[in-house]
């Protein structure tokens, strides 16, 4: 053991970043998680933020298994397929050029609760490309001037869907019926710009530049200013960790305190995900 890895009693973690992610060890998704490893999971994946778990070769039901140790799986969202018999696995294809996903982002914070962790599982990747970043926004918070942070306190942004992923929900016969339907039940969602983590107390930034299209209860000039400056944060490499893709890999985030950024360079290769979300509360 490096001094780098902390051992657990069920597993052994090695710190990715001093900041972000940790990979875990000796751990075979298709085995039963004791009460235990649950325990030792969830406190480990609090305190990363992000747990990365190679050679994992596990079904779609060994995954919504292991998905329930962190929460209750939530049915797909309105932008992607369900894989056939499984509503709670999305299925995520690309070939280096899907919509938003080379953004900085949090998943569906369009949502009024949006999902409160993510497990992506690789079925097919590219030869080389096609990286994942993760982001700590828990570090980025922490790392404001006190002044910055007495002004976005209490600050409030509006999270919407519509100016990146209206083409996603337009495609096909029915886009325009879809689209419509889509808009009514999602409208614009308002959260607060400093969010603090339900379960570690910790705040974090809560604006994204993919979904926060404005800051209120400011002038505009201001607002844009500022919602410009956090959104540029999630950049920041000392607040990152990197991670290179392998055959059966399962990646698990905290959507609360993080967001990610999906690197798009591995055009005209195909890559497919297997996603499940978990249910999560309203941001406060």
């Amino acid at each position: 053991m490096s001094g780098n890895d902390q051992q657990f009693k069920t597993f052994t973690l090695e710190r990715a970043t001093p900041t972000i992610g940790a990979y875990v060890h000796g751990l075979d998704l298709r085995e039963e998680i004791t009460p235990e490893c649950r325990t030792e999971l969830r406190e480990a994946f609090l305190e990363h933020q992000v747990l990365f778990l190679r050679d994992q070769h596990i079904t779609p039901d060994d995954q919504i298994e292991f998905a329930k140790v962190f929460g209750d799986p939530q049915e797909v969202s309105a932008f992607f397929p369900s894989l056939p018999e499984y509503p709670h696995i999305e299925v995520l294809e690309s070939r280096g050029r899907a919509a938003g996903t080379d953004v900085w982002h949090s998943d569906l914070t369009w949502q009024a609760t949006p999902n409160s962790a993510t497990y992506l599982h690789a079925q097919e990747i590219p030869p080389c490309g096609g990286d994942t970043l993760w982001a700590s926004m828990t570090a980025a918070y922490d790392a404001l001037p006190e002044n910055v942070k007495s002004v976005i306190d209490g600050l409030e942004g509006v999270h919407d869907w519509e100016k990146e992923l209206t083409g996603v929900v337009r495609q096909g016969p029915d886009g325009e019926a879809r689209y419509e339907e889509t808009r009514r039940k999602y409208p614009p969602m308002t959260h607060p710009v400093v969010r603090k983590h339900p379960e570690t107390g910790r705040k974090l930034v809560y604006v994204n530049a993919l979904f926060t299209t404005r800051l209120t209860g400011i002038s505009t000039q201001l607002g844009d200013s500022l919602r410009n400056m956090l959104t540029d944060l999630a950049r920041t490499p000392e607040y990152q960790v990197r991670f290179r893709w392998e055959p059966n890999s399962l990646v698990i985030w905290d959507n609360r305190s993080t967001q990610h950024y999906a690197v798009g360079d591995y055009h005209p290769h195909y890559r497919l995900m297997h996603r499940v979300t978990l249910k999560g509360d309203r941001p406060a």
